[in-house]
């Protein structure tokens, strides 16, 4: 199961985590995730 992430920002309302690199691993993970579950029988050939 994907985790959300959480925002976190300063003082000044500058969104301090997460981090650009957070954002694009949690968004290979959904990507990986929906692969798996739409891997069709002639794929597995």
């Amino acid at each position: 199961m994907v985790k959300k992430l959480e925002v976190q920002t300063n003082d000044k309302g500058e969104i301090t985590s997460p981090s650009y690199l957070d954002v694009v691993a949690k968004i290979n993970e959904i990507i990986d995730i929906l692969s798996i579950g739409k891997v069709d029988d002639k794929d597995l050939r």
